[in-house]
């Protein structure tokens, strides 16, 4: 769902039309404004760029085509998880990172969705 900026369109054309969404609802340890202030202004040159602070449901998920989740701290919600799924199923992207230690030592609950695709996060360093 997200293609890339073709050539010097930064920010028109295609990409301009698409949405990436940073959440903020779970205590993300990674911050648009903050220590993610880099990767928000590289994002924002050729997307637009939103951030979400509300309790996560399908009609807050649907206005981005990625949503990115950088180090939640807190638990999801089974409500949550299915508006996960919903947007997944339709054609949503989502993107989480998790710092070292995985879900464990930050007390999220992610796998639950993940291991649903076949995917895992550790709870290990690399």
């Amino acid at each position: 769902r997200m293609p890339a900026a073709m050539g010097d369109d930064k920010g028109k054309g295609v990409a301009a039309d698409m949405e990436v969404m940073f959440d903020m609802s779970k205590k993300e340890q990674g911050n648009p404004s903050n220590n993610y202030k880099k990767l928000h202004r590289r994002i924002k040159q050729d997307y637009k760029v939103s951030t979400n602070k509300e309790v996560i449901n399908i009609e807050r998920l649907r206005v981005a085509n990625l949503v990115i989740f950088a180090g939640p701290r807190e638990m999801f919600t089974v409500d949550e998880f299915t508006a996960l799924k919903d947007y997944l199923a339709d054609g949503g992207s989502i993107l989480f990172l998790v710092g070292e230690g995985g879900e464990g030592k930050s007390n999220t609950n992610v796998n639950y969705l993940l291991e649903e695709f076949g995917m895992s996060i550790n709870n290990d360093a690399v």
